[in-house]
């Protein structure tokens, strides 16, 4: 994770003049995920968290910190840039993205932080400038629009930064410290891909090095920013981000948006107007943190991280994240930021009865049935295996004959990973077959989750927390696993029912749905002797899996 430096001078006048003790930094950065490092002088140097880039420089980390802090944020306003850009195609790294900032004020310490954060940027979300390039410019040294085109190696020559003389593309690769750096990314292209202006003047050999003739300077009032790169959401993101950031140096806080248009007529604008809206149920948070918050007090919150409340529907908040904030996903992040919000502090009580999340702090109900079920298993004589979520397709289809929609994972490495499972029993079988010389009486278990695709769901997919139970010798039968299975639940205070069920693989008359609290909650039964076979397994073996998230959901 990146280590940012920041001048408390400079942050004092980013806050509107509120000066930060050692102990008021310590406090409020943690709160952001960062982590002071140290604060020597004026020098305040921080890890921040890789997946939150809005706080690689000074003025990020001020705007986050105003909320905790009691300072209103003044925000921005973006407009339409009467800049415009135009792309040609290039293969090796086909996305620009441009955007403006006007009515700066800048030191020599915010041209650095601004620097800082392009740098930053573009080590860590660019992979090294592989993904991403950035690039600022003082707009009043160009002349629009901007270009992003492919220009000869050899004939076309501009000025480096910190070079007093012009030098053709071929020797910044070649010569330069950045271009022994970086130009393996460009080497073997026949041309090279840079920034121009309508009077053919270099802004950038990308993403090597900017001109010389066009930096940022204390009396810069407006630049220009760009992002190139091999994905079009990143390059967005990252003009995204830099603009916003640039912003809270401005006089007026505008920012302007700027079209690019292709050569195959795709036109793209940046920053981006809006980050999509997400749906947050107050009851699936308060599960997660073990918390009793209503919709008025999340919607408080929120507010810590400048969230935008679109609107409440009854017991949900369809929110939207601010335009920088790129690393909020789903409604789990959001989650995060409300558990920040009230305060790890007050999370911090023990489990010890069941359902444990209706007090701050306690274990998750389905991490404490899973500890109680672990408990009486061992006491049962069985012993614990542990699988891989990543399994293979004739693991988890072929070795039962069965028929399902698993995930995939594209060019996997081996082909015993190329998926993630959707259910215990198979991997249970495999480690029966692979123990099978050692001992003929196996009484095993696993407790783990398994992936099923869901269209209910936010991102397609349902995580389940399962339990396995495989027992084989010489006599086993489905009287062994419905045994099992009956003394586990009623240690949950459940009273389990069973009913006839089919499953490829499995003995049609010797297997069985367990039911429990008017649901369905699993299965038990005995392998077909034609998969032992196949195993080169001669004693029986029964299966049981159980579906803890129903357990929880209906029995609970």
């Amino acid at each position: 994770m990146p280590i940012i430096r920041v001048s408390k001078r400079d942050l004092k006048s980013l806050l509107g003049g509120v000066a930060l003790d050692v102990d008021t930094i310590h406090r409020y950065f943690a709160k952001l995920k960062c982590e002071v490092e140290s604060v020597e002088g004026d020098i305040v140097e921080y890890e921040a968290n890789s997946d939150r880039p809005d706080l690689f420089s000074a003025e990020g980390l001020s705007r986050a910190l105003k909320p905790w802090l009691g300072l209103e944020w003044r925000g921005y306003e973006i407009r339409r840039s009467n800049v415009r850009g135009y792309a040609t195609s290039i293969p090796e790294r086909p996305y620009v993205a441009l955007a403006v900032v006007r009515d700066l004020s800048l030191s020599s310490e915010a041209i650095s932080q601004i620097m800082q954060l392009q740098e930053k940027l573009a080590q860590t979300y660019g992979r090294a400038r592989r993904k991403v390039s950035i690039g600022v410019y003082d707009l009043g040294d160009l002349d629009p629009p901007i270009y992003y085109d492919l220009a000869n190696p050899d004939t076309v020559r501009f000025r480096p930064l910190e070079l007093s003389e012009e030098i053709t593309l071929r020797e910044v690769v070649e010569k330069t410290e950045k271009g022994i750096l970086y130009g393996y990314i460009v080497k073997h292209m026949e041309k090279y891909p840079v920034l121009r202006d309508s009077k053919g003047s270099i802004l950038s050999l990308v993403p090597i090095v900017n001109s010389e003739d066009c930096k940022v300077k204390t009396t810069t009032k407006d630049v220009l920013i760009d992002a190139t790169g091999t994905s079009l959401e990143d390059v967005v993101n990252a003009v995204t981000i830099m603009a916003t950031s640039i912003a809270e140096r401005s006089k007026s806080g505008v920012i302007e948006s700027v079209e690019v248009v292709y050569e195959n007529g795709l036109v793209v604008e940046a920053p981006r107007k809006a980050m999509p809206q997400l749906s947050v149920n107050i009851s699936e948070v308060n599960d997660l943190l073990g918390t009793n918050l209503d919709v008025r007090e999340v919607v408080e919150l929120l507010k810590k991280f400048y969230y935008e409340v679109v609107r409440v529907v009854d017991h949900e908040v369809i929110v939207r994240p601010p335009i920088y904030r790129i690393d909020v996903k789903s409604w789990v992040d959001v989650a995060e930021d409300i558990a920040i919000a009230y305060g790890y502090d007050k999370l911090g009580a023990e489990a010890d009865s069941l359902p444990p999340s209706k007090a701050p702090g306690r274990v998750h109900p389905i991490e404490y049935v899973s500890r109680r079920l672990r408990d009486v298993l061992l006491g049962l004589g069985f012993q614990e295996v542990a699988n891989y979520m990543m399994s293979s397709r004739l693991t988890q289809l072929g070795l039962l004959g069965i028929e399902q929609e698993m995930f995939l994972v594209d060019n996997p490495r081996s082909e015993r990973f190329e998926g993630l499972r959707i259910w215990l029993t198979p991997q249970l079988l495999e480690v029966i077959r692979d123990n099978s010389e050692k001992s003929s009486r196996l009484m095993i278990f696993e407790l783990g989750d398994v992936v099923l695709p869901d269209e209910n769901s936010e991102t397609g997919a349902r995580v389940e927390r399962r339990l396995g139970m495989a027992i084989t010798h010489e006599k086993a039968t489905l009287t062994d696993g419905l045994a099992c299975v009956k003394a586990l639940l009623e240690e949950l205070g459940a009273l389990p029912v069973f009913a006839k069920k089919t499953i490829r693989g499995f003995l049609p008359e010797r297997t069985a749905a367990i039911l429990a609290c008017n649901s369905e909650i699993g299965f038990v039964g005995e392998i077909d002797p034609r998969v032992l076979h196949g195993l080169r397994l001669n004693n029986p073996v029964v299966v049981a899996e159980i579906y803890l998230d129903k357990i929880i959901k209906f029995c609970t």
